[in-house]
């Protein structure tokens, strides 16, 4: 090597370390912290993220300023001092503004930044208000969208209160360790974007700023039909002997990094099982170019009436062409393949779409982001391999509807034909078990924990909002304890104390014969011996044939008024609904006690109807009952 040569490879080798030292010191912020979000007042606020090994990190807020070193792999983590709403009021607000209005015209809360510097690097997040935060979490009754409730119009169109502000987390973000961040972003409240808000959780927020007049902040985290267990820490579920046979088989995964390794190793190795049994793999059948005149025509979604898919069971492949316009080139889009029975595997053009191997395996609602790299304009061809599911034997309805749309702008939708082309594959439902790190879904122990609980602690909260439970009459003999477990761990790793926890006790619905609901409410009124919990009560508001009732204003209001008398200081208001006490036996009667029961009466005003009572043998019969005192 002469002189000139062995000077450019010194050069180059140098670039190489500026590069790669510029990278590793480049600022990173959990999407928790963004532009408009809301800060807790009267609390010290947490700000941490990642940067380069034992940097310096400089946090800038209202006048405050906080350096910090980051540890040895670069997390760093500073505590503001505590800031009132008062302190970052403007000097000389707009009028008409007074506490209790539903729509100041103009907010007079100053809008503060937020600055955070590490080396070169610097990020400034605006438009940031200090008030009330609240977390909102659960089941689907927590994410029942505003557009759904009983008077969603006139709340959307009113919806132009730029003081309450929410934060979505990505519900499809499943992680089976714990995450340093879950994407997300806050946005201000208008009438183009709470439509699709949790419904509780806004009309909760809308109250509370209307008796405190103060910026509110919701950070919404919930899952349809998702099991107390998901939310839980796995050393919570240690308690429990019937989990710890599916913690182990997780535990593995205990950090992106073996995650991807495993996930990649047990992709090969499931691959390399299905080969030899099913045509589609051995024969390459999700290629772009394949040969397929010999395949079925079909029209979907009604796979289960077409004659050639009749008594088949196990696995089904469909392919389709289709064209993307040409003006969405260099743009992200999102495939949706509308809600799929079983497990399925899908392809653009040739190539594995990764994010289907982290869909939940039951009839959920696939969505795929595509980067803009990952397809081309015009021709392209979409291949889907459906597993059945063992119980269900067949297909199903495998694709309801194909639809594209542009990731930044959803209303850019093209809807495609129902003709699909169709190839029975595997005839059976015994085929090599799918990878745990495949099958990623919603009640996965844990999975909402580490993927989006987990990553927005210790952001700092007023409290927590429960609606959920529905999901867990199979075990209401130890849900009390379950949500005692979450609720302690929650309040461990926030370290914050013992703050508010207001949870829903679910409404009466018609689940069928053996499932009686009353169980799990009993398990949720047993809750109420945890610390600064509140029930909400909402008996009178349920309906026989719909799991999700349509009066939220009710739910949000009942929490609120928890929060007015437990946490904002105001009195001589009823918080909660009666309450079972004690009962005694008097001949053949039976006297039952309730505390907050003050003025208790019927709603519409008639005799009470509906009761039964039993001896020792459990026979119940009619009862009369009556109000006495």
């Amino acid at each position: 090597m002469n002189y000139f040569q062995q000077k450019i490879k010194y050069v180059l080798i140098l670039i190489a370390i500026a590069i790669t030292f510029n990278v590793s010191a480049q600022l990173v912020m959990p999407s928790i912290f963004s532009d408009n979000m809301v800060l807790q007042r009267d609390a010290k606020i947490p700000v941490w993220g990642k940067t380069a090994p034992e940097a310096k990190v400089t946090v800038s807020f209202h006048g405050q300023k906080k350096v910090v070193a980051a540890d040895k792999e670069g997390n760093w983590k500073v505590y503001l001092s505590p800031v009132s709403v008062d302190d970052n009021q403007q000097e000389n607000p707009p009028a008409p503004f007074k506490k209790g209005g539903l729509n100041p015209p103009e907010s007079p809360f100053k809008k503060g930044e937020l600055t955070i510097e590490s080396g070169e690097s610097k990020i400034i997040l605006k438009n940031i208000l200090v008030g009330e935060v609240w977390l909102c979490s659960g089941q689907s009754n927590m994410k029942f969208e505003l557009k759904h409730a009983v008077g969603a119009e006139k709340f959307i169109s009113t919806a132009t209160n730029s003081n309450i502000r929410f934060f979505q987390t990505d519900r499809y973000n499943f992680k089976p360790y714990e995450c340093d961040n879950c994407p997300g972003n806050w946005n201000v409240c208008a009438t183009n974007n709470v439509s699709d808000l949790t419904a509780v959780g806004y009309l909760f927020g809308l109250e509370i700023f209307q008796k405190l007049g103060v910026p509110i902040g919701l950070i919404q985290v919930d899952f349809g039909g998702s099991i107390i267990e998901s939310w839980m820490n796995s050393t919570a579920l240690q308690n429990w002997d019937v989990y710890r046979k599916d913690l182990a088989a997780l535990a593995k995964y205990k950090n992106g990094k073996d995650f991807e390794y495993f996930k990649k190793k047990e992709k090969k190795e499931w691959f390399a099982k299905l080969k030899p049994i099913d045509p589609g793999f051995k024969n390459n059948w999700m290629a772009k170019n394949l040969n397929d005149s010999d395949w079925e025509r079909i029209k979907l979604p009604k796979a289960l009436k077409i004659q050639y898919l009749k008594e088949h069971k196990g696995m089904v492949w469909f392919r389709k062409k289709i064209n993307i316009p040409t003006d969405w080139k260099g743009k992200d889009i999102v495939i949706s393949l509308g809600r799929i029975t079983g497990y399925e595997l899908t392809w653009l053009n040739g190539k594995l779409i990764d994010k289907s191997f982290e869909t939940s395996s039951g009839r959920s609602l696939r969505r795929y982001t595509i980067p803009a790299t990952e397809f081309k304009v015009g021709k392209n061809t979409i291949v889907v391999c459906n597993f059945a599911n063992s119980d269900r034997g067949a297909p199903g309805k495998p694709i309801l509807t194909l639809k594209l749309y542009q990731k930044n702008d959803p209303s850019n939708e093209v809807e495609y034909t129902k003709e699909w082309l169709c190839k029975k594959g595997y005839g059976n439902t015994d085929y090599p078990k799918i990878p745990l790190s495949f099958s990623l879904g919603n009640n996965i122990l844990s999975i909402h924990y580490n993927s989006r609980i987990y990553p927005i602690i210790p952001y700092a909260i007023r409290g927590v909002l429960w609606y959920q439970g529905e999901s867990n009459r199979h075990n209401s003999e130890i849900y009390d304890d379950l949500f005692s477990k979450m609720v302690k761990s929650w309040r461990d790793k926030w370290e914050e104390g013992d703050f508010p926890f207001y949870f829903v006790q679910i409404a009466p619905f018609d689940y069928g014969k053996n499932n009686n609901s009353a169980f799990l409410r009993e398990a949720q009124f047993k809750s109420l011996k945890v610390t600064n919990t509140g029930m909400a009560v909402i008996m009178d508001i349920g309906e026989k044939h719909n799991i999700h009732p349509f009066r939220k204003k009710e739910v949000g209001h009942r929490l609120a008024l928890w929060a007015l008398a437990k946490d904002y200081g105001f009195t001589n208001i009823v918080y909660s609904g009666p309450l079972y006490k004690d009962f005694e036996i008097d001949g053949n009667k039976i006297i039952v006690s309730f505390d907050y029961a003050k003025g208790l009466k019927t709603r519409d005003g008639k005799p009470l109807s509906y009761f039964k009572i039993a001896g020792k043998d459990r026979k119940f019969y009619p009862a009369t009952a009556e109000i006495i005192n």
